[in-house]
This record gives structure tokens, C-alpha cells and sequence, in this order.
């Protein structure tokens, strides 16, 4: 009875000598307001570098872009292959170009260089009207004038967006690729090139081939990629203003040869004319994501918003002091750890339920240029402070600081 009484008085003991640890959401009494920063800002904000987005792998999870089929046919058949081949044909297709962006490959120019081989954070999901029974994604059209590509000449008519005004399927969402074959009479032609190759037209894209000759999906994979690139927002390396800094200037090298200079100086970037077009590089990867991330863009509109969902197998803790200065959708919860300091630059989205925990000790600083929100209109959890004893999560606010879509309404005001 005595060893009884003793654990009793034990755990009790145990019990009251626990530190107390409490968590509410945070309101507007818990905001500690800062001044602006005396320092001069950036003539160009970090939120608009592109190398911002690329600083913070948390900040990177994975796009899906949508994208959908049409193949160009005429009435006899000639110009593409039979309606019962192309459903299969556009889905090896779509795998084969994204196996080229699940490995970055180095760059080879300039030659010697250590520039990273990041991750690419993107894919291509075919995507299904799902409004419409048995709707696959990829379309078969006949149409006599419209089924061929003309690339010099009088006829030319690749620039033409008469099949995109005609034929277009949920082109505000969805990224169209039109399938079109060469005209025949201009292949017979010694002067006329028929090989793969396309161009970008906003939110739509024409790749252009001998499709009734059934070529390999794995040839398409960098001239996909390549005008795919166009519509996310990337331009051609060569012309010297692309707005990256490594993305060198090249000879015109095809491929690797014997003699100079395309025997060291030929490229493999994605936007390049060359037989890879799979590089990558930082700059254009945050150049990219640049895009998806601002709010009415072309690029942001045909991803797949995920963001609008809480996976709870996507939070990010803080650990350590950084400081966010791309805009990004999360799609987790955020949580700061004792000691850690998450400052905040750009606009950050969190999806609805998601919560912000700070730690005892942790610190939330939003910069005057900085918010917080949701992307897709509902609520996100809001501010969780945690106090143990007399230590709690601090929120402090910049002047110009904007925390919108919470529970309790968050200004910087005294």
C-alpha cells in the first residue's frame, strides 16, 4: 500500500512540475509591429528574380501541367496517322517527354562549367474534358485546309491560329498541342526540310512531323520540351536577351562533330537548336516557376492547382533562420521551430485548414513586401503561437505587411 501511495505522490509530483505548454491562434493583439527598413529597396524586387525561385527546394513542389491532344487529319487520310492509333500514340508521347525532365542533364556549354543541374519541378498530365463521357484528352479532327503545316513559302501557315480559334478545347486551362503533318507537296521538294519541329502560340503549341510514317515518340522529346518551354515563358538562348545569365551563347551546333568549333562548343539546353534540347538551367527553372507563381498568368493557369487541397505529407519546418523571397503555393502545413526565423518577402499561399505553428522562441517576420493568403479564395488556418512557460512564437508585422483569408483578421496597426 505504501509502494502505492508513493507512485501517486510521484506521478502527481511529475505532473505539476511539467512545464505547461499552451497554443491559441494568434490575433491581433499578438502582432509586434516593425518600421520599414532604412535601407534603400532593390531597383528590381526579389520577388521578380528569377534565381529567387530557386533558392528553397520547399518552396518547389511539383507542377502538373495540363495538357491535351489534337491530331490533324484530311478527308483521305493521308496527313496522319488512323484514328485508333493516336490515343495511344499522344500518351507514349507525353511519358517520353517527361522522362526528359525527370533527369536535368549538366550543361555542356561553356565548356568547364559548374553550373547545377537543379531538379526540373514540372510535368505534363494529359488532361481529360471530364465534364464530357469518355473524353480522353486527345481529339481527332478532319479538316482539308487546316490538317498541314506549310513552314516557307507564299503558303506558309504555321504562324496561323485558325486551328486554334476552330478547334481549341479549354484553352483557358489546358495547354493544346496540335498535331500537324508537313504538306506533302512541299516534302517532295529538295529545298523543303520535313522534319519535327513546331511553335509556340500562347497557351497552344503546333509540333509538326510525317506522322502516317509513325516516327518514334522518342525523337519528339526535345522539340516538345523545346516549344512546350516557349509557352512557360522561356526564349531562345541564343539571341542573348533571354533574361539569363547562364544560359551561354553557342556556335549553331547541331550535334558533336569532328572539326571545330561544333567538336567542344555544342549545346544541350532545352532552349537551343540542337540534338538534346534537355538542359535546364537555374535561371530558366525560376524562370518558370516565376510565372506559374504570378497570380492571372498563362502558365499559372494550366497547372493543376494543388495548392487549393491540404496534404499534410507536404508541411515544411523550420529549422534554422531563412528568409523567402519567391512567391510560392504552399500545399502543407508550415511549422517554426524554437530558435528558428522564418522572414517572409513575397506572396505565399497556404491551402484551406493549413495552419502557421511557431514554436516557443520561433519568430514569423513578414517584410513590407511580404503576404500571406489563399490563392483559391476560402480560409487557411491561420497563426498557431505556442508558449511554454514564459517563452511563446512571436508574429512581428512590417509596415505594408498584408496577412489576408485567416480566422482572426492580422494587420501591421498598432
Amino acid at each position: 500500500m505504501k509502494i502505492v501511495i508513493a507512485l501517486i505522490i510521484a506521478a502527481s509530483l511529475l505532473i505539476s512540475c511539467s512545464p505547461k505548454v499552451q497554443m491559441h491562434l494568434a490575433n491581433q493583439a499578438d502582432v509586434r509591429l516593425l518600421p520599414r527598413s532604412a535601407k534603400p529597396e532593390p531597383k528590381i524586387s526579389p520577388c521578380y528574380e528569377p534565381l529567387s525561385y530557386v533558392a528553397h527546394p520547399e518552396l518547389m513542389p511539383m507542377k502538373y501541367i495540363r495538357v491535351n491532344f489534337h491530331f490533324m487529319n484530311s478527308t483521305d487520310g493521308r496527313y496522319n496517322m488512323p484514328k485508333e492509333e493516336v490515343t495511344r500514340y499522344a500518351y507514349e508521347w507525353i511519358n517520353v517527354v517527361n522522362s526528359n525532365l525527370e533527369h536535368n542533364m549538366k550543361m555542356f556549354l561553356p565548356a568547364g562549367n559548374k553550373t547545377p543541374a537543379l531538379p526540373i519541378p514540372y510535368r505534363y498530365v494529359i488532361s481529360p474534358d471530364l465534364t464530357v463521357k469518355g473524353d480522353s484528352g486527345v481529339y481527332y479532327h478532319i479538316n482539308d485546309t487546316l490538317c498541314y503545316a506549310v513552314k516557307t513559302g507564299r503558303e506558309r501557315n504555321i504562324s496561323d491560329k485558325r486551328i486554334i480559334q476552330r478547334y481549341a478545347i479549354r484553352d483557358d486551362s489546358v495547354m493544346n498541342i496540335f498535331v500537324q503533318t508537313h504538306q506533302l507537296d512541299s516534302i517532295k521538294s529538295p529545298t523543303y526540310r520535313p522534319d519535327a519541329s513546331g511553335i509556340s502560340l500562347g497557351s497552344s503549341v503546333k509540333i509538326f512531323g510525317r506522322w502516317f510514317e509513325r516516327p518514334n515518340v522518342w525523337g519528339l522529346r526535345g522539340i516538345t520540351n523545346h516549344e512546350l518551354g516557349h509557352s512557360l515563358g522561356l526564349s531562345h538562348t541564343w539571341l542573348g536577351f533571354d533574361g539569363c545569365d547562364d544560359t551561354p551563347e553557342h556556335p549553331n551546333c547541331w550535334n558533336k562533330t569532328d572539326h571545330p568549333p561544333c567538336d567542344t562548343l555544342y549545346s544541350d539546353n532545352m532552349m537551343d537548336y540542337n540534338a538534346h534540347m534537355a538542359a535546364l538551367t537555374p535561371c530558366q527553372i525560376g524562370k518558370i516557376l516565376l510565372n506559374m507563381a504570378r497570380i492571372g498568368s498563362i502558365q499559372r493557369s494550366v497547372i493543376e492547382p494543388r495548392w487549393c487541397h491540404l496534404d499534410t505529407s507536404s508541411t515544411i519546418t523550420i529549422m534554422d533562420s531563412i528568409r523567402w523571397e519567391g512567391s510560392a503555393d504552399l500545399e502543407g502545413n508550415v511549422i517554426i521551430n524554437s530558435g528558428a526565423i522564418l522572414e517572409v518577402g513575397c506572396r505565399i499561399s497556404l491551402p484551406a485548414g493549413a495552419t502557421i505553428k511557431i514554436n516557443p522562441g520561433g519568430k514569423l517576420v513578414v517584410l513590407s513586401t511580404g503576404k500571406i493568403h489563399n490563392a483559391c479564395g476560402e480560409t487557411w488556418g491561420g497563426i498557431m503561437l505556442v508558449k511554454e512557460k514564459k517563452n511563446s512564437g512571436a508574429l512581428y508585422l512590417m509596415e505594408g505587411a498584408q496577412i489576408e483569408n485567416t480566422p482572426e483578421p492580422l494587420a501591421p496597426t498598432p
